[in-house]
């Protein structure tokens, strides 16, 4: 039997992020006689690195931090690596780490280079400068690298209308893990106990870090609307700086919403929570590809309030709400009616919420579609040209 091919995967951290889960999920259900993974982080390893090795991979991280000379030393740092290494392909997650995978394998001769897209519709005047630079810049490379995969059709189309070529570019949507059932109920009870709710009590739950593109904002104007109808009704909101000492979160701690909207901050650990949760709801403004939070929920038989951004429409299908962005009103009645549903149909509901992620975006799903894009790149190398090939088929359709 041949030896597997080496992937080297450029990455900016090891962090738990929404990319960065993917690749772990990825390199965990990847096909070990056909691919071998090597991760490289941009920034210092994250908690993720041990979960790459443990599914693996081999795991080395630059250590950069944000300045013109790093960035320089870091690039030559990666050409050595991959002249050392000698992986068959390079996959870059995420503009920077695209920019950076791109530039160190034309240096030191590797091809096919894979750049990955994450995001759709964004509105980048709400961030710095240099990320707006960052952005036209990979849109002037963009018809460098052999295949461009987006999680999301959206994101395939704001990328087109930044200059990305349409012939390169591929969907694969993320994949999640469906976890075994049985022991939701024992997980619920410590969180539940944690906010002081009663048994009968809801939890509404909003996975997040504070960003812009998020729109806590709408969230948190809905939950009021919804707090002051629904007396049983809890929120809790997980992510990076979603606590207290956030100044733009000062106006939670007032009326309705006291004593029954929690700010947690980021959990390592995550499946207690969603155990707990009776709904969970996305709020995004704008830039969604596929929301992780969405399928992660899905997955853990939670029906889904969503809004029209990105793919998340699809990925809900029937399964839950969509509204669309910006609209609090009308996501305070979307969650309502999901809420007051009878529990029996609530819980019908997520299961079958559980059962789509299972039957169409699962790891397993997303990793096959990895490997046939590697596979197909690999044999027109070989061949001597390699493809240009056109969008990369959804799972199941538009269901």
């Amino acid at each position: 039997m041949s030896q597997p091919r080496k992937v080297l995967h450029v990455i900016t951290t090891t962090t738990v992020g929404g990319a960065e889960v993917q690749l772990a999920r990825l390199i965990a259900a990847s096909d070990p006689r056909r691919f071998q993974h090597l991760v490289v982080g941009l920034t210092p390893e994250g908690l993720l690195a041990g979960e790459m090795r443990r599914a693996g991979a081999q795991v080395l991280s630059l250590d950069l931090e944000p300045s013109l000379h790093k960035g320089v030393a870091g690039l030559l740092r990666l050409v050595a690596i991959m002249r050392n290494q000698r992986p068959d392909l390079v996959q870059g997650w995420m503009y920077h780490a695209n920019l950076m995978a791109l530039l160190a394998s034309r240096l030191a001769g590797v091809r096919p280079v894979i750049w990955g897209l994450r995001c759709s519709d964004m509105n980048l005047g709400l961030y710095r400068q240099g990320t707006r630079l960052l952005v036209k810049v990979c849109a002037l490379l963009s018809r460098w690298p052999t295949a461009i995969v987006s999680n999301s059709q959206r994101g395939v189309d704001f990328h087109l209308r930044q200059g990305y070529p349409a012939q390169t570019m591929r969907v694969i949507y993320n994949g999640f893990r469906v976890p075994a059932g049985g022991d939701g109920k024992r997980l619920a009870q410590a969180p539940r106990r944690r906010l002081g709710m009663a048994k009968d009590d809801l939890l509404v739950g909003h996975m997040a870090r504070f960003d812009p593109m998020k729109d806590h904002a709408t969230f948190l104007e809905a939950a009021t609307q919804v707090a002051r109808r629904l007396r049983n009704v809890h929120f809790v909101l997980l992510g990076l700086d979603m606590t207290e000492s956030n100044p733009a979160l000062e106006r939670v701690l007032n009326l309705p919403l006291a004593g029954r909207c929690h700010l947690l901050g980021r959990q390592e650990n995550v499946t207690p929570w969603l155990a707990a949760m009776d709904l969970h709801v996305s709020s995004s403004a704008f830039g969604e590809g596929l929301s992780n939070a969405v399928g992660e929920s899905m997955a853990a038989g939670i029906p889904n309030v969503v809004t029209q951004v990105g793919d998340n429409v699809l990925l809900v299908g029937d399964t839950g709400r969509s509204v669309p962005p910006r609209r609090p009103a009308e996501l305070a009645q979307a969650m309502e009616d999901i809420l007051t549903l009878p529990r029996e149909q609530r819980l019908a509901l997520g299961q079958r919420a559980r059962a789509r992620i299972q039957e169409k975006f699962s790891q397993q799903t997303m990793a096959r579609a990895f490997d046939q894009l590697y596979e197909e790149l690999l044999t027109s190398q070989a061949a001597g040209s390699l493809l240009r090939p056109a969008f990369w088929p959804q799972p199941g359709g538009n269901s």
